[in-house]
């Protein structure tokens, strides 16, 4: 891959995720006057919104890497021009209630029609935004922008002044960087001192449903209430000090593969006749609890010696259920053994230790994994002999 198209690549998943960020930001915003609002993303433009009067906000968003002007020829312009005239004719979206945005990090160059169109504009800064507009289609040569223009200039001057009045330009947007900023501006009333994390958290989940509803048809538009739950319950995590967690299909954990069968903690399931699925299972649990809890530790949000003292408590009750176990069941047999460490292991997997505030089976199951996988616990009423003859 050439630098150029390195460089076109990011570009175009920097304006992807600018446009997703500006959803977020935008819903969080609109939670103020309109909670009822709903959005999409690329149904009828790069975002929408439509509130409970059925009034629509269509959104172009423009995110530039580097800083740019907007001139009035410019095909940034030109190519939003030529999306929303296509709607505005189709006449379902000339409503008086349906208002056009253009949000982008360039910048409207001074006396231009852009500039003229900020929020705010009167009928006047509307005639002038015309006639620049008009003056900028007949005059460009530009191939790219053609149909546009053309489209533009087949307006009558009727239409082009109502297409105008529903359109406000927002330049000089905050770019993909800085609207981090914006963002956990609208969150810190949830927990200011981890106000970064909540933000962190709240666009993982949200790039997760924008991704499910752009490739699945026939989408529900997203309800913005969605937005404040979802944030009201990651900022509730960290209420006296407590720890947020993750979905764990989001932790982009490990998926169990062949060469996991060399893992002590996956022979210590085989070691006991546990089936593959069962044995899947419990790798998956391994791997969404280490990925857990390794995030946190990253993030510094547990206390010293706070994982040490989890896995201890683990430890003992598996001690005590492990001591009990094999009182009961003194059988010399083989196959019962197996049975006795089968139930064990059954006994582990579905017990829920809060780790601080989190409380959460495959946490727990999968913490178990990780002292068996150190050979601290075991399954088998002789784990520790077997397991040592196997490496001998």
């Amino acid at each position: 891959m050439s630098h150029k198209d390195s460089f076109d690549a990011s570009a175009s998943m920097a304006g992807y995720v600018f446009q997703c960020r500006l959803a977020l930001l935008r819903g969080l915003q609109l939670l103020k006057k309109h909670p009822n609002a709903l959005i999409s993303i690329e149904k009828f433009d790069d975002v929408a919104f439509e509130d409970d009067d059925y009034g629509t906000c269509l959104i172009q968003a423009k995110h530039h890497v580097t800083p740019k002007s907007l001139a009035d020829k410019s095909v940034d312009l030109w190519k939003t021009i030529r999306v929303w005239i296509e709607s505005f004719q189709q006449g379902s979206l000339t409503s008086g209630n349906v208002r056009r945005m253009l949000i982008t990090t360039a910048e409207a160059v001074d006396g231009s029609a852009m500039a003229k169109l900020r929020p705010g504009h009167s009928a006047d800064d509307r005639k002038t935004a015309r006639d620049l507009l008009r003056a900028a289609a007949e005059s460009s040569e530009n191939q790219t922008t053609k149909l546009g223009r053309e489209q533009f200039l087949k307006l009558t001057d009727t239409e082009v002044d109502l297409f105008l009045r529903s359109i406000e330009v927002c330049d000089r947007h905050p770019n993909l960087i800085d609207m981090n900023d914006d963002i956990e501006g609208e969150l810190v009333l949830l927990s200011p001192q981890h106000v970064s994390t909540i933000a962190q958290y709240l666009e993982g989940w949200w790039f997760s449903v924008v991704g499910k509803h752009l490739i699945q048809e026939n989408s529900d538009l997203i309800p913005i209430q969605s937005i404040t739950i979802k944030a009201n319950e990651i900022g509730n995590m960290f209420k006296e000090d407590g720890l947020p967690v993750d979905d764990p299909e989001l932790l982009d954990a490990k998926d169990y593969t062949p060469d996991d069968e060399d893992a002590v903690f996956v022979r210590q399931m085989r070691v006991v006749g546990l089936s593959d699925r069962v044995v899947r299972r419990g790798v998956r649990d391994f791997y969404r609890s280490s990925a857990q809890r390794s995030k946190w530790a990253r993030e510094s949000l547990l206390l010293d010696g706070e994982s040490d003292r989890y896995d201890t408590a683990l430890q003992d009750r598996w001690g005590r259920k492990f001591d009990e176990s094999c009182a009961e069941d003194d059988s010399g047999s083989e196959d019962e053994k197996r049975k006795l460490g089968r139930s064990i292991y059954f006994w582990a997997s579905q017990q829920q230790v809060g780790f601080r505030n989190v409380v959460e089976t495959w946490i727990t199951a999968g913490s178990f994994h990780g002292l068996s996988d150190r050979m601290e616990i075991g399954w088998h009423p002789d784990f520790e002999e077997i397991l040592v003859t196997e490496d001998a």
